[in-house]
C-alpha cells in the first residue's frame, strides 16, 4: 500500500506470498494446543454412538470380553493372593519349617521335642526357632463345656514370626516347660466371639485342658498360623519323646537355604548317633514356610489359571472375529472416507479407541462380576476346604493393576485386527462393490480364530471330562466300611489316670448303647475320613529284631471292643476285642488285610506276636485281622494298621462311631446329654455323621472338578458362538453368489451340504489340533485325577464326538438359511 498499490491488491498478493490462512492456523492450533486430547475425545464420542447403534454386537462382544476378564481376573486374585503374595510376618522369606525325615519315607516327618531341644542348641543358622502342635482343647465356663482347638508353642513362637499381639503380650523366655506358669494367648476372633471384645479379658483366668490358664494376650486380627482354626495359643509344659510337634524358624541374614539343610542334615546325623533308639536313620530338612503352606494347592490353582487364560483366548478370539465383521461391514463408509481425504492413521485411530472402549467397558463389567462370583465362591466352599490363606483374598491394587493392563492389551491387539484388513484393497473396487466382497485374507483369518476356538474349548472338555470322571471313580471306590446311619463324636478326654480315662470312654458308651435308636457304638482314637491317623513301626516278635533303620512302620488306631461291627468293617479271621482284653492282661491287636500280608505273608497271623512301639505296648498277640479301609480319606490307598484296645493301651483322643436305626442327626442332643451325664466337663470336639466326613474329605475333587467343568462350558458356549457368527457373516457374503447359483438351478440341499461340510472341516481342523494339544496339556493334571491316567481314550473320543455335534448345531441354522435364499430377493439387492 506504501509503494501505491491498492488496498484490495495489497491484502490479495501478501495472501499470495504468505500460502493459505487458514492451513497456517491450522498447523498452528496443532502445534500450540492439546489437539491429540481433542481427537480423542471426538473419536471416543463417535465410537459411543457407533456401539449404541450397533446394540447386538455391542451386547455379543460386551458378554464375551466380561466373561473372559471376569474369569481370569477372579483366578488371578486368587493365585496372587495364595500363591504369589508374600506371607503376612515381617521378612518372610527367612521363614522355614523343619522336619525331619524318617528312613522308611521320603516325606516330612514330625518332630521329637527332644530332636527339637538338640536343634536350638546346635544350629548356628537360625536367628530362632519354635516348636508347636495343634489339637483340641477343652474349655469350661459358659452354659456348657466346648472344645476348641488349641495350639502348645515353645516361648519363642511369637518371636520368630515377629508377631505383635493386638492387647497384653506373648511369651516371655523361659516361660515353658513344666514348671512354668499356665499362660495363654487368644486369636482376636476367639476373643471377639467368647469375650466380646472387652479389653479387660487381659489378666482373667479361664480354664483349658482341666486347668486353669491366665489370659496374656490377644493376637491381631490377621494372625492365622498355623491355620485359622487354632482359637488358643498355651505355653508348652509337656516333656515327652514321641513325635508330635512341628518346628517354625527363622533364617539368619545372608544364610542360604542350601546351607541351612546341610547343617540340619549334620545335626540330624549326630543325634541319630547319640540316641539310635530313636532316631537310627533319621535325618532333618528345610523347607520355605510359603512353600509348605502353598506347595500342596499350588497345581489346583494353576491348572485353574491356565483354563481360565483359556477362556479368556475363546473370548479374545471372538471378539477379533466381531470386529473384523463389523469392520468389513463398514468397508464402504471406511473407503469414502479415504476418498474424501481422511488418513489412514486416523481411520486406525478411531477403530483403536473403540476397541479400547469395548474392552474397557467390558473389564468393568468383568471385574465387578469377578468381585461378587468371587465372594460368593468362597462363601459355598466347604469349611474344610484346603485352601490356605483364603481369608486373605481380595481384590487390591496389584489386581486392579492385572485387569487394566489386561483390557488395554486386549484393546490394542485385538483393536488392530480390522486396522490390518481394512483399506488394504483397490480403493475404487471398495466403492463399487459397496463391501461386499470378501478377501481370502479376511476369510483365512476367521477361520484361523474357529480353529481356535474350537482347539482350546477342546482342551478345556477334555479337562473336564477327565476330573469328571475322576470324580465319578472316586464316589464309586469302597470305603471298606458302611457310613449310612453313622454318626462320630470327637473328644479329647480331660486329663487324669489313663484308667480314668478309658472309664469314662466305657461308662459313655454302655449309656449310649441303651437308647432305642442305637444299635451299636464303638470309639477309635482318630477316625476314618479325618485326613491323617497315628503311625509307628512294629514288626514280628518270631524273627530277628531289623535294623532301627528298616523297621516296617504302619498306622495304629486305638479302638473299644464293637468297633468293626459298628463300622460295617468285615471281620476275616479271629474275634473282636472284648472284655476279657483289660489292664494287665496280655496285650492284643488286630491287622488288616494289608498289614498281615505285609507281615505274614500266607501264614497265619493269630496267636503271632509283634513288637510294637507304642507307649508300653511291648509284645502284642495277633487275635484277629479284618478288611482294609481307606482311613485318611477316599483317595488314598489302605494303609497297613494295626488296631489295639483301647481297654489295654488309653488314648487322650477319642472319637465314639454310633450307628443308629434312624437318622442319627436327630440324636444329637440326647448323645450330648449322656456324655454330660458321665461327665458334666466333658467337652466335644465336633458331631458329624460319617456321610458328612466322607463328603468332606472329597471337597476338593468335587470342587476343582465343577469348576473346570464350568469354565469349560463357558469355553464351548464361546466356541459355539464363534461359529454361529461366522458361518451366519459368511452365508450373508454369499448371498448374491447363493442366489445366482439357485436361480441357474443348484439344488438347495446342495447347498446346504456343501457350506455344512465346510464349517465341519474347519471344526475338524480344530478338533484335530485340540487333541494334540490335550495330549500335550493334560499330564499336568495328573496329579489331580484319580485312579485314571492323563490319556483316556474314553474321554478324548466322547469329547471329540461331542464337538463335531455341536459345531454342527451351530452350523445348522446358517446353512439352512443359505440354502432357501430367494434367487430375487437376493438379485434385486444388489
Amino acid at each position: 500500500m506504501d509503494a501505491g498499490d491498492a488496498a484490495e491488491t495489497a491484502r490479495l498478493n501478501a495472501a499470495k506470498d504468505f500460502g493459505n490462512v487458514s492451513l497456517v492456523k491450522e498447523v498452528t492450533r496443532e502445534m500450540w494446543t492439546f489437539t491429540s486430547l481433542e481427537r480423542l475425545w471426538q473419536d471416543a464420542r463417535y465410537a459411543v454412538r457407533g456401539l449404541r447403534r450397533s446394540f447386538g454386537f455391542t451386547l455379543l462382544a460386551l458378554a464375551a470380553l466380561a466373561l473372559g476378564i471376569g474369569s481370569t481376573t477372579a483366578m488371578f486374585t486368587v493365585l496372587y493372593t495364595v500363591i504369589i503374595r508374600p506371607l503376612p510376618f515381617p521378612d518372610p522369606d527367612r521363614l522355614v519349617m523343619l522336619w525331619e525325615k524318617s528312613p522308611r519315607s521320603a516325606g516330612q516327618n514330625v518332630v521329637s521335642i527332644l530332636n527339637f531341644r538338640a536343634w536350638k542348641e546346635r544350629a548356628r543358622s537360625f536367628a530362632s526357632m519354635a516348636a508347636y502342635n495343634q489339637g483340641p482343647k477343652n474349655l469350661l465356663g459358659g452354659d456348657e463345656p466346648i472344645q476348641i482347638t488349641g495350639a502348645n508353642v515353645t516361648a519363642d513362637f511369637f518371636r520368630v514370626l515377629r508377631v505383635e499381639p493386638f492387647l497384653g503380650r506373648g511369651f516371655a523366655s523361659g516361660e515353658e516347660g513344666p514348671s512354668s506358669p499356665r499362660l495363654a494367648v487368644l486369636s482376636h476372633g476367639f476373643w471377639q466371639r467368647r469375650f466380646g471384645g472387652e479389653a479387660s479379658v487381659i489378666g482373667r483366668r479361664v480354664s483349658i485342658g482341666g486347668a486353669h490358664h491366665e489370659i496374656i494376650g490377644v493376637l491381631p486380627p490377621d494372625f492365622a498360623f498355623p491355620d485359622r482354626r487354632v482359637e488358643v495359643f498355651t505355653s508348652l509344659r509337656a516333656e515327652y519323646s514321641g513325635r508330635d510337634f512341628q518346628v517354625v524358624a527363622r533364617l539368619l541374614p545372608g544364610v542360604g537355604l542350601d546351607s541351612a539343610r546341610a547343617e540340619m542334615i549334620s545335626i540330624a546325623a549326630v543325634t541319630a548317633a547319640e540316641n539310635p533308639a530313636m532316631n537310627a536313620g533319621h535325618s532333618a530338612t528345610v523347607t520355605p514356610l510359603h512353600e509348605q503352606t502353598v506347595g500342596r494347592i499350588r497345581p489346583l490353582l494353576q491348572v485353574l489359571f491356565a483354563t481360565v487364560l483359556l477362556v479368556l483366548l475363546i473370548a479374545c478370539a471372538n471378539v477379533a472375529n466381531l470386529l473384523l465383521m463389523r469392520a468389513l461391514g463398514r468397508d464402504r463408509e471406511m473407503s469414502v472416507r479415504l476418498a474424501l481425504g481422511a488418513g489412514r492413521w486416523h481411520l486406525a485411530h478411531q477403530l483403536t479407541v473403540e476397541s479400547l472402549i469395548l474392552a474397557g467397558a467390558g473389564g468393568l463389567l468383568g471385574t465387578v462380576t469377578a468381585t461378587w462370583g468371587l465372594r460368593a465362591l468362597l462363601a459355598t466352599l466347604p469349611a474344610d476346604f484346603p485352601l490356605p490363606r483364603v481369608h486373605e483374598i481380595a481384590a487390591d491394587s496389584t489386581v486392579l493393576w492385572f485387569a487394566i493392563i489386561l483390557c488395554v492389551t486386549i484393546g490394542l491387539l485385538f483393536g488392530m485386527v480390522p486396522v490390518f484388513f481394512s483399506g488394504r484393497g483397490d480403493l475404487s473396487e471398495s466403492l463399487r462393490s459397496g463391501g461386499r466382497s470378501v478377501a481370502p485374507r479376511q476369510r483365512r483369518f476367521r477361520q484361523i480364530m474357529v480353529v481356535t476356538e474350537v482347539a482350546v474349548a477342546l482342551v478345556l472338555v477334555i479337562g473336564a471330562g477327565l476330573m469328571i470322571r475322576s470324580l465319578l471313580r472316586l464316589h464309586q471306590v469302597e470305603l471298606g466300611f458302611h457310613p449310612e446311619r453313622v454318626i462320630t463324636v470327637r473328644m479329647v478326654l480331660l486329663p487324669g489316670k489313663p484308667t480314668s480315662q478309658t472309664q469314662v470312654v466305657d461308662d459313655i458308651l454302655r449309656r449310649l448303647r441303651t437308647l432305642p435308636q442305637v444299635v451299636s457304638a464303638s470309639s477309635i482314637s482318630i477316625p476314618p475320613m479325618a485326613g491323617v491317623n497315628s503311625a509307628t513301626w512294629y514288626y514280628r516278635a518270631d524273627l530277628p529284631e531289623p535294623a532301627r533303620a528298616n523297621r516296617p512302620s504302619g498306622d495304629i488306631s486305638i479302638v473299644m471292643p464293637d468297633y468293626f461291627r459298628t463300622m460295617g468293617i468285615a471281620m476275616l479271621m479271629g474275634r473282636d476285642f472284648g472284655d476279657q482284653d483289660r489292664f494287665g492282661g496280655t496285650h492284643v491287636g488286630v491287622l488288616n488285610r494289608t498289614a498281615a500280608q505285609a507281615l505274614f505273608g500266607s501264614e497265619n497271623p493269630l496267636g503271632k506276636r509283634l513288637t510294637v512301639s507304642w507307649n508300653d505296648a511291648g509284645q502284642v498277640e495277633i487275635v484277629g485281622v479284618v478288611a482294609d479301609i481307606r482311613h485318611r480319606n477316599p483317595q488314598s490307598k489302605p494303609e497297613p494298621c494295626l488296631f489295639l484296645p483301647n481297654t489295654q493301651l488309653p488314648f487322650p483322643l477319642a472319637s465314639l462311631v454310633i450307628r443308629t436305626s434312624t437318622d442319627p442327626r436327630l440324636l444329637i442332643a440326647a448323645i450330648k446329654g449322656e456324655i454330660h451325664g458321665v461327665d458334666a466337663d466333658q467337652g466335644v470336639a465336633g458331631i458329624e455323621t460319617m456321610e458328612e466326613r466322607i463328603a468332606a474329605a472329597g471337597a476338593q475333587p468335587r470342587v476343582q472338578a465343577w469348576l473346570v467343568a464350568a469354565f469349560s462350558l463357558s469355553a464351548l458356549a464361546l466356541a459355539c458362538i464363534g461359529i454361529y457368527g461366522v458361518i451366519s457373516y459368511t452365508v450373508s457374503q454369499r448371498t448374491r453368489e447363493i442366489g445366482v447359483r439357485v436361480a441357474l438351478g443348484a439344488d438347495r440341499l446342495r447347498i446346504f451340504g456343501q457350506i455344512l461340510s465346510e464349517s465341519l472341516t474347519v471344526a475338524s481342523a480344530g478338533i484335530v489340533i485340540g487333541l494334540g494339544a490335550s495330549v500335550a496339556l493334560t499330564r499336568y493334571m495328573e496329579t489331580l485325577l484319580f485312579d485314571l491316567k492323563p490319556i483316556d481314550p474314553a474321554v478324548y473320543t466322547s469329547v471329540a464326538i461331542l464337538m463335531l455335534i455341536v459345531t454342527a448345531a451351530a452350523s445348522y441354522f446358517p446353512s439352512r438359511r443359505a440354502a432357501t435364499v430367494d434367487p430375487v430377493v437376493a438379485l434385486r439387492d444388489e
